[in-house]
Formats: structure tokens, sequence, C-alpha cells
């Protein structure tokens, strides 16, 4: 006779104890000559919304450069390399989702 165990993995939705606040930085003046960043979040057409809303910051609103990055899943959070990476470059970050 063979005996079988079973066990269940049960995962803790909570936050972490430990949560790291952020400073908000002071709204731009305007965004004309500055550079921006778009982070993607990898849902249905995030992409799209994001490449016209670039389309529009350029154009319409004289931003000096757009900086695009995406995030490995939507449900994931952001690698750290790839905020500090944006934080590093642009003037405001655009985190954009959609569905």
């Amino acid at each position: 006779m063979v005996a079988q165990s079973r066990s269940i993995q049960i995962l803790d939705p909570c936050p972490e104890e430990h949560l790291e606040e952020r400073a908000r930085s002071a709204a731009l003046s305007s965004m004309a000559g500055k550079v921006i960043g778009l982070l993607e979040n990898r849902k249905y057409h995030a992409d799209a919304f994001l490449h016209e809303l670039r389309h529009i910051l350029e154009q319409d609103y004289g931003v000096k450069k757009v900086v695009y990055a995406t995030k490995f899943s939507y449900s994931a959070p952001c690698a750290e390399e790839t905020l500090d990476a944006l934080v590093l470059e642009c003037d405001a970050i655009i985190h954009g989702i959609a569905d």
C-alpha cells in the first residue's frame, strides 16, 4: 500500500509590512521642450493608445522627446531598473493602461 500526502500552498495577498513612500513631483508648467516617459502595462490596446498619445504630445504639446517603456506583465509591479531609467531621463511619466 502506498501512502499519499497532499499539501496546499496558501498565498497571502496582503501588502508587505514596509511601504515605501515617494513624494509627488511638482506639476509641469508646460510640456513644451520636455521629455515624457510612457509606460505601457501590456494590456490589450495599451500600445495603440500610447502610440496615439505620443503623436499628440509631440504634435500638439511640443514635447521634445518621448521615451517608451514596457512592463513585463500588467499584473506585476514594474521592474525597478525600468522605473529608475525613466526617472533619470524624463521630466514626467505617464503610466498607460487599456482593455
